[in-house]
């Protein structure tokens, strides 16, 4: 076999990414990095281990971004997003699109089994 695609499979992800405003390390499962194309970033917590935190400070990037809480049942996850000056009550399934330059911050009210995972969509992460 050539494996000329072998490149282009990673499984040294997540990489964990020190990032301002953010408590830990951000853990990036896609980065511009991985091509040439790639311009964006995809994180992904499980936030079973964060019920009751923010998982970071109040804060703004430069591109938007677009945040997922996929879930098998309605209500397996509720955050507390706050977007500028105005906090939201919101539940699972859900997408959170969030403009470049809105402060936002997302707490982690409940999330009902381990394995409960947030991502967070960078759409532009070099020009962030």
């Amino acid at each position: 076999m050539e494996e000329k695609y072998k490149k282009l499979i990673f499984s040294d992800v997540p990489r964990l990414v020190g990032l301002p405003s953010h408590f830990d390390p951000a853990p990036f499962w896609v980065t511009p990095e991985m091509g040439p194309d790639v311009k964006l970033g995809v994180i992904g917590v499980d936030v079973s281990k964060l019920v009751g935190r923010y998982i970071t400070d109040a804060h703004a990037h430069e591109c938007a971004e677009v945040y997922m809480a996929p879930s098998p049942g309605r209500g397996d996850m509720v955050f507390e997003i706050t977007l500028d000056d105005e906090t939201y009550t919101v539940e699972s399934p859900l997408a959170v699109y969030v403009p470049a330059g809105v402060t936002h911050r997302f707490k982690t009210v409940k999330a009902k089994r381990e394995g409960s995972y947030f991502f967070g969509i960078l759409l532009d992460m070099k020009g962030s």
